[in-house]
C-alpha cells in the first residue's frame, strides 16, 4: 500500500512539472518576434530618368583646308586665333614640279651668270648672249610659275594650324582648320534603346572642367534617322550658347532626361528588394505588420522607381525604407516613436 501511494505521488509529481513546461512553452510561444523598421509615407512626385553621354566640342560651320597639290609652304598669312573672312588667303604653296622648273631656270641662270662675270674681252663679249638667255629663262619662269593662293571657305576663327613656312606639303595634306566660335555644337551618339525618348529640342546639360563642375543648357537639334550598324547608336549634335572656354575637340558630359512624370507614385530603391526570377516587391506596415507589396515598376531614378502597377499599395501608406531584409509578410513590426504619428494616419480602418 505504501508503495502504491509512492508511486501515485511520483506520478502526480511528474504530471505537475509536465503541465509547468508545457504552460511555459505556450508562453513562450505566444511571444511574437517585433521587427523595427523606418518607414517613409507614399505620396505622388516627380520622377525623370536621365542618360549620361559622352560628347565632343565642335562649331555647326567647320572647315579643314587641306592642300590642293604636292608642293611648298612658301608664306603664311595667319596665326592661329587670327578671325578670317571667307575668301581671305591663309597661305601660299608652290606646286612641287614649277618649284623644280623654277630652280632649275634659276640654277642656269646664276651658273651662267658667275662664268659671265668670270670672262673678260672677247671670251665674255661672245658668253653674252648665252647669259643673257638664261637670264630671260629664270624672269620668265618667276612670272610663269606663281605660287597657289589657298583662301578660307568660311568665315571663323584659325583654330589650329598645321604647317609652318618652307614645309613641303603632300596633296590632301591638312593645312590648317577654320571654324565660327559663335555656333557652338556638341556631337555624340544615343543607344538604340533610348532613341524613342530623343526629340530635337529636349533639353540638355552640359558639364565640363575639373569633376564636371562647370556646366550649361543646351537643347537637342538633331538627331540622326538611322541607326548605326556597328554600334547600334544614333548620332545626335546639341546646340549650346558660344562659350569661350569650350574649345572643338573637347569632351564634355551630356545628361538628357529621357522620361518623365510629374505625379508618379515611388518607392525609393532601397526599399526594393529583387528576387533571383527578376520579380520585385517592397513592404509596407499596415496595422502594425508587415504587409509584402509585389510590383511592377516603371521609370527610374538614381534614388527612386516609379510602381507602374502593385495591387493594394496607394498614396499615404508607409513604405519601409529600413529593416526590410529581415520582414516576412505577416511579421509585427515596430516603427521608431518619432514616426508612430505617421503610421496611425497610414493604418487600415
Amino acid at each position: 500500500m505504501k508503495i502504491n501511494k509512492k508511486i501515485i505521488s511520483f506520478i502526480a509529481g511528474f504530471i505537475i512539472l509536465l503541465m509547468l513546461f508545457t504552460g511555459c512553452g505556450k508562453k513562450a510561444e505566444q511571444q511574437e518576434k517585433i521587427f523595427p523598421v523606418k518607414v517613409i509615407k507614399a505620396q505622388p512626385e516627380k520622377i525623370s530618368s536621365t542618360i549620361t553621354l559622352a560628347g565632343e566640342v565642335d562649331s555647326k560651320i567647320h572647315a579643314v583646308i587641306t592642300s590642293p597639290i604636292e608642293g611648298n609652304v612658301i608664306q603664311l598669312k595667319v596665326r592661329e586665333g587670327k578671325n578670317v573672312d571667307r575668301g581671305d588667303v591663309l597661305c601660299y604653296v608652290m606646286p612641287i614640279d614649277q618649284q623644280n622648273m623654277l630652280g632649275q631656270a634659276r640654277f642656269e641662270y646664276e651658273s651662267a651668270k658667275k662664268i659671265y662675270n668670270g670672262l673678260s674681252g672677247g671670251e665674255k663679249d661672245a658668253y653674252q648672249e648665252t647669259y643673257k638667255a638664261a637670264k630671260e629663262r629664270y624672269e620668265a619662269a618667276k612670272k610663269l610659275f606663281n605660287a597657289m593662293s589657298i583662301a578660307s571657305p568660311v568665315k571663323g576663327t584659325v583654330i589650329i594650324r598645321y604647317v609652318e613656312e618652307g614645309q613641303s606639303v603632300s596633296a590632301k595634306q591638312p593645312l590648317m582648320e577654320v571654324a565660327d566660335m559663335e555656333k557652338i555644337i556638341i556631337k555624340s551618339a544615343v543607344s538604340q534603346e533610348y532613341v524613342p525618348y530623343v526629340k530635337v529640342g529636349s533639353p540638355v546639360k552640359v558639364s565640363f572642367g575639373p569633376e564636371g563642375k562647370n556646366t550649361i543648357d543646351g537643347k537637342v537639334s538633331i538627331v540622326a534617322h538611322g541607326i548605326n550598324r556597328e554600334n547600334r547608336t544614333a548620332a545626335i549634335e546639341v546646340e549650346i550658347p558660344a562659350d569661350y572656354r569650350l574649345k572643338p575637340g573637347m569632351t564634355v558630359a551630356l545628361s538628357l532626361v529621357v522620361m518623365e512624370k510629374d505625379d508618379a507614385l515611388c518607392v525609393p530603391l532601397d526599399a526594393l528588394i529583387v528576387k533571383p526570377d527578376g520579380s520585385k516587391y517592397f513592404f509596407i506596415v499596415e496595422n502594425g505588420r508587415a504587409k509584402m507589396i509585389k510590383a511592377e515598376t516603371g521609370i527610374e531614378s538614381n534614388t527612386k522607381a516609379e510602381i507602374k502597377s502593385a495591387l493594394y499599395f496607394y498614396p499615404g501608406d508607409l513604405i519601409v525604407v529600413a529593416g526590410q531584409e529581415n520582414l516576412k509578410d505577416g511579421v509585427k513590426v515596430k516603427i521608431p516613436e518619432q514616426e508612430k504619428k505617421s503610421e496611425s494616419k497610414g493604418e487600415k480602418k
